[in-house]
């Protein structure tokens, strides 16, 4: 019986030394984003592959261990070709992942995956097929080393390798220990290229020993945002004073998922161009948001806060200030979304409390439910106009067409188009004008619904009583810089956090806002113009008014799915959950020797705390 069980783990052992390899050669995907240079940063590299990912081969080969105690022949075979080939994948798909938006695979982007399906991702027949070739492709490797190595398992190279795991593991967290303390960014800037890496930190130790100087330790800055844990917030931080508004106004609030500050133009957009060029309609010459994801775009705009909060809230379910002030104001609520409002949770944080919320789409393609939404938003005014209700409005609309480049199959396209959507074509050498004409074409469709809205509005006479607010959450990259950055969530350029913002205000004469204007000055304005409260918006926010010609703020922050960026006139601090950083332009080129004021990260270390208990 034992002789069988140690067969049988040698094995397995086999199994798992060839699998180690197959991670490696996976792995060199994420070799091209760390771009290691010089014989120091190749040796960590060479350990890190080693060690850590050696680690994660192992611990996941573990509980095929522990079932070969039970199982045996065919039944342990099927196990273990299933399980390694769904490892091999996940690992797979983290690499592709990271390759088009920078981060890797997590917990929500899998809650995504699983709870919101279609809503949030949409994938052509092309990658559908792809992925399923790539199943059977990986079923069938794994099964032919399964009976590979079932008849003369190897013994030596495996108790070999294993000692060699140990010893680098060691190795690279020893040496990244070290270089934290150092401040040595070449070695650990390249941790969060590789996936689930938590290297060791030792710099109090270090400090406590005198191997590091205490004085470097006390000037540098610390970035790390506060954790997302589910915190006692003070927020507001004082009580708001709204007087009773001497008007009713009404207020439409509508967001365009994944809509550039670029598309504004009367070619794409004629319908919000023309209103943005109306007398007594605000148009932001430069307007960012406060996120490069739906995530942090959408809680930033509602809360005028940095999505490093996102838990607390969402945890305690906060609602707005914003949103707790028009209810209490008696505000008709109609709030309807094309995308969901589940996955991310805006049930749980924006919406918190608020009655009749609809969580449930509409059904089909992203512009069939932008339809959707239209037609039920438009049927509602006509109900609500019927019952003679003097109470006004807050309406929320949250269209999804430019996000899934969606639009009907007979709409006008710009041309040339790219028919069928295939993302793992895209590359640094991948021609984007197709892709970008798509996009154009989508947005044009998305513009032609708010035209709807917007002219019926004017028809029934209720455009001059009804504040509007147009925006996006975030934007898009078509590798614009030649780094292979397409889609949103990756870094904080322009083309991927910088969105349209048009504006209409009762009894405000209008224009263009010259100064750089951010999500969280839109919450202050609404309170403020609508709804009379006091002038105050810091006990609730990091904005203001955007009618305040005070000079410009030399930073910002917006967030990503995980992590947040610090926007500065001239370039981007990008902060990643290890509390790491790096410093680029515009452009996404390194800047190695910029660094933030103390001034600045001492703000920014306020702003991420000031509501926390």
């Amino acid at each position: 019986m034992l002789y069988r069980l140690l067969h049988r783990w040698r094995w397995l052992g086999a199994w798992t030394l060839a699998n180690l390899l197959l991670a490696w050669m996976i792995s060199l995907r994420y070799v091209g984003y760390i771009q290691p240079e010089g014989a120091e940063q190749w040796s960590y590299l060479l350990l890190v592959f080693l060690g850590h990912l050696s680690l994660l081969v192992w611990l996941g080969a573990l509980p095929m261990f522990l079932l070969a105690t039970l199982l045996r022949g065919i039944g342990l075979w099927l196990m273990t070709t299933l399980w390694a080939s769904g490892l091999q994948l996940l690992l797979l798909l983290d690499t592709f992942v990271y390759a088009q938006y920078r981060f890797h695979l997590s917990g929500f982007i899998l809650d995504l995956l699983l709870n919101a399906g279609g809503d949030v991702f949409s994938f052509s027949w092309v990658a559908w097929a792809l992925a399923v070739g790539g199943v059977l492709g990986m079923l069938a490797v794994q099964g032919g080393l399964g009976l590979l190595f079932k008849r003369r398992p190897p013994s030596r190279p495996v108790a070999a390798m294993l000692v060699v795991s140990f010893l680098a593991l060691l190795g690279v967290h020893g040496w990244h220990a070290w270089a934290d303390a150092h401040y040595d960014r070449d070695i650990t800037g390249m941790t969060r290229h590789v996936p689930v890496f938590y290297p060791a930190t030792a710099k109090r130790f270090f400090v406590e020993k005198g191997w590091v100087d205490p004085q470097a330790v006390r000037d540098r800055v610390d970035l790390e945002a506060t954790e997302g844990e589910a915190q006692g917030l003070v927020y507001p931080s004082a009580p708001l004073s709204c007087s009773p508004p001497v008007s009713s106004d009404n207020l439409l609030l509508v967001l365009l998922d994944t809509l550039r500050h670029d598309m504004l133009t009367p070619e794409v957009m004629p319908n919000l161009y023309r209103y943005a060029n109306q007398p007594g309609w605000f148009r932001a010459r430069e307007h960012i948001s406060g996120g490069n994801s739906t995530k942090a775009g959408v809680f930033s705009l509602f809360y005028g806060l940095p999505v490093t909060y996102w838990d607390a809230f969402t945890a305690s379910q906060t609602p707005t200030v914003l949103m707790e002030r028009f209810e209490a104001a008696d505000y008709r609520f109609q709030v309807l979304s094309s995308a969901t409002l589940v996955s991310p949770a805006f049930d749980r944080n924006v919406f918190a409390g608020l009655k009749d919320v609809s969580l449930e789409t509409a059904k089909g393609e992203p512009w069939v439910r932008d339809q959707q939404i239209t037609d039920d938003w438009l049927a509602w005014m006509d109900k609500e106009e019927e019952r003679s209700d003097e109470r006004p409005f807050f309406g929320f609309l949250f269209y999804d067409a430019v996000h899934g480049y969606s639009h009907p199959p007979d709409f006008p396209r710009f041309t040339p188009y790219w028919e069928h959507i295939n993302h793992m074509s895209l590359g640094p050498d991948f021609d984007p004008e197709p892709y970008w004409n798509r996009y154009r074409t989508a947005a044009r469709y998305v513009d032609q619904q708010l035209g709807r809205v917007l002219d019926d509005l004017e028809r029934r006479g209720q455009l001059e009583d009804t504040a509007i607010v147009i925006t996006s959450d975030h934007g898009e990259s078509f590798n614009e810089h030649g780094k292979n950055y397409w889609g949103h969530g990756s870094n904080y350029t322009p083309e991927q956090v910088q969105v349209p913002l048009v504006m209409h205000l009762p009894g405000r004469s209008g224009g263009a806002l010259e100064r750089r204007t951010h999500h969280a000055d839109i919450a202050p304005t609404l309170l403020e113009e609508l709804l009379d409260c006091e002038s105050a918006p810091q006990h609730y926010t990091l904005g203001q008014s955007l009618l305040n010609v005070e000079p410009h703020r030399d930073w910002m922050l917006s967030g990503s799915y995980m992590g947040y960026g610090i926007l500065m006139p001239d370039y981007q601090v990008a902060v990643h959950p290890t509390g790491a950083f790096e410093v680029y332009d515009y452009r996404m080129n390194e800047l190695d020797d910029t660094k933030l004021q103390p001034r600045v990260s001492n703000e920014v270390l306020r702003a991420l705390s000031r509501f926390y208990r």
